[in-house]
């Protein structure tokens, strides 16, 4: 399992993203600004995480989404993801229906939050 950090040109957007980041002034793919904000542009582009796993990779746009991951996964008994995307009404579009069932065991979960933490600790967050 590795977590790496990379800038890009343009602003990330994850499936993790509009459950994460409201945003203030229009629909999400419109929106100019959000509630968490994004993370600004920095000297080399915008901050991507990618956590990679059994052949699988899973973004992030910013540390809140790191932690909203974290949270969900840490959970022993994981709430289903209708039950995650009903605010939103997206019942079988959100990011954990879409997540492989590899990344699901217990054991598994237990590496990824234990990862995005230590990389949550390490941003001062």
């Amino acid at each position: 399992m590795r977590l790496r950090l990379e800038p890009v040109a343009e602003a990330p957007r994850t499936p993790v993203s509009r459950f994460v980041h409201r945003p203030l002034d229009g629909a999400f793919h419109t929106a100019t600004r959000f509630e968490p904000p994004f993370p600004a542009k920095g000297a080399e582009g915008y901050p991507l995480w990618t956590l990679e796993h059994r052949g699988h990779e899973l973004y992030f746009a910013s540390p809140e989404e790191m932690a909203h991951v974290a949270e969900v996964l840490g959970a022993r008994v994981m709430k289903r993801p209708r039950e995650l995307g009903l605010e939103q009404s997206a019942v079988n579009s959100h990011w954990l229906s879409r997540m492989d069932k590899a990344w699901l065991s217990w054991k598994v979960r237990q590496e990824i939050v234990s990862k995005l933490t230590d990389e949550l600790a390490r941003l001062g967050r």
